[in-house]
């Protein structure tokens, strides 16, 4: 039985897809520490240098991506630290792909289990390569960041709720209380990678209510596995008190814990879109959308609204309201990559498009055996076999071929190695015992990545500017660096750094990456 799942014709497509997927992003990886495509992953540095170390990245921690980084680029030696983050997010990346082939191959045999198999087959490959290409989520597989992670989660809770929530001929299994664990589990530990993977979860447990009830979904082992999951938390209070080098927010106590599950710092860009640019922001995510999936496939994706409304209501509405809000909560806030946002919006839509692909040929073939007379009926698959061939091949080249080749250039790092070597030059011309004070997110991450991870050995105290204004950030700094860095409290930035000048008159010197009047 085993033998023969493997060798099935879906099986095989999605072990292609898989491959395909993944040489892809292996052709065009980032060889090292870079800054991504369009600066889309300036916070590659930072992760580096906290998994490395086993620190504390930016609020809200992402626990879970930090402990799986520094696991995998232990037990994967290849290349240099940075290597391995790309790499593990090129697996994660293609690993996404798949979630999406499996749900919407689900999808399609549960819409029309009538039509034939290799039609549904073939919409969930479509969809699912569609996804692969598309340039946002491409731009992610190829360098150090989250949003990989955060797809592959998002995919598995879709899977299983699929696999929970559709008709099937078959009363359900078993096995349910299992899948709803693992559900509770994948959940749990997902939101310790990133909290966005609420406005996922929160639709399919609708739907899951819908179709098992609540008594079933309130299961006891589901919310136990839930609470293992997000213990990933723990990590924050327990790494905080050991003071690693990089170490947001003081949590090793409650205030500090709830600074960074809160995301205070990052609060203000919440809507923080000026009322006079939300044009242009609507614009931009207008531009994003289309870029992902051109015309022809928004075509596609409207086109499994109505199939969907009719025959998965529960699903459709849900999952409508999900890309609704990823949708208004990435145009409103307020930062310079909003778009990696609509990640998990656009995996959505992938599967709709495989969905309205395989509905439109499917009802071609059955209006197209409709015609025929009871004669002509038997070769039907004659008829119909290159017709569908011909549309399907023509599907490939028009959206997944066409990204490929016209996004190709623009997504290739294989050679990119300018942030690697703006902070080796930086570094390498600071002399050690001195103190290098930097502004912008480009220098401060990738020096902090050369000096805790490349260079441990060098005694060069990078500073953050930004960061000046906290106390929890004065008080490390000064833990870490007692000779060159004054004890005191957060009082401006041009304050912060006269203290430091003044604390070195004499001593160490101080260096900018950057020229302010405030000097």
């Amino acid at each position: 039985m085993l033998r023969e799942r493997i060798r099935s014709v879906p099986m095989l497509v999605g072990v292609v897809l898989w491959i395909a997927s993944l040489s892809l992003y292996l052709s065009t990886l980032a060889p090292t520490l870079t800054w991504g495509w369009d600066g889309k992953a300036v916070d590659g540095g930072e992760l580096l240098a906290a998994a490395n170390t086993l620190g504390i990245p930016h609020p809200p921690g992402y626990p879970t991506y930090t402990m799986l980084l520094k696991a995998f680029a232990t037990l994967v030696p290849i290349g240099d630290f940075a290597y391995r983050g790309n790499l593990l997010s090129a697996i994660l990346a293609s690993s996404s792909v798949i979630a999406v082939y499996w749900v919407t191959l689900r999808f399609c045999r549960s819409l029309k289990p009538e039509a034939p198999a290799a039609l549904a087959t073939t919409g969930a490959a479509l969809g699912s390569a569609i996804f692969a290409t598309s340039p946002l989520f491409w731009s992610q597989a190829v360098v150090t960041e989250v949003y990989t992670l955060n797809a592959l989660f998002a995919g598995a809770l879709l899977v299983i709720a699929a696999r929970l929530a559709l008709p099937r001929q078959a009363s359900l299994p078993p096995s349910i209380g299992r899948w709803l664990t693992l559900f509770g589990f994948l959940l749990g530990t997902g939101l310790g990678n990133h909290l966005t993977l609420l406005a996922v979860a929160v639709p399919l447990l609708i739907w899951l209510w819908s179709a098992l009830g609540w008594r079933k979904l309130a299961s006891p082992w589901m919310i136990a596995a839930f609470i293992v999951g997000i213990s990933v938390y723990a990590y924050l209070p327990i790494r905080a008190a050991q003071d690693p080098p990089v170490n947001w927010g003081n949590a090793e106590s409650l205030k500090g814990v709830a600074w960074m599950l809160t995301a205070r710092p990052y609060q203000d860009y919440l809507f923080g879109v000026l009322p006079g640019t939300i044009p242009t922001r609507l614009v931009s995510w207008t531009e994003l959308v289309f870029s992902q999936f051109n015309p022809l496939g928004l075509f596609f994706g409207l086109m499994a609204i109505g199939p969907l409304r009719s025959r998965a209501p529960n699903f459709f509405f849900p999952a409508l309201g999900s890309i609704a809000v990823i949708s208004v909560y990435t145009i409103f806030y307020n930062t310079v990559d909003f778009e990696v946002l609509m990640v998990p919006a656009f995996l959505f839509f992938s599967v709709w498009v495989g969905i309205g692909f395989f509905w439109i040929i499917a009802t071609w073939v059955r209006d197209f055996a409709d015609s025929l007379t009871v004669l002509w009926k038997s070769d039907l698959r004659i008829h119909t076999s290159h017709q569908v061939l011909v549309l399907g091949l023509l599907a490939f080249f028009l959206l997944p071929g066409m990204a490929v080749i016209l996004n190709y250039g623009s997504q290739n790092l294989r050679n990119d190695r300018t942030a690697y070597e703006h902070a080796k030059g930086i570094l390498d011309t600071t002399p050690d015992g001195s103190v290098l004070l930097s502004t912008d997110e480009k220098d401060v991450f990738s020096l902090w990545y050369m000096r805790h991870v490349e260079m441990p050995e060098r005694d060069i105290a990078v500073i953050a500017v930004p960061l000046l204004q906290f106390n929890w950030y004065l008080n490390n700094i000064h833990q870490m660096y007692p000779d060159r860095i004054p004890a005191m409290n957060a009082s401006g930035f041009p304050e912060a750094l006269r203290r430091i000048v003044e604390h070195n008159d004499g001593g160490a010197r101080v260096l900018f990456t950057f020229k302010s009047s405030a000097l």
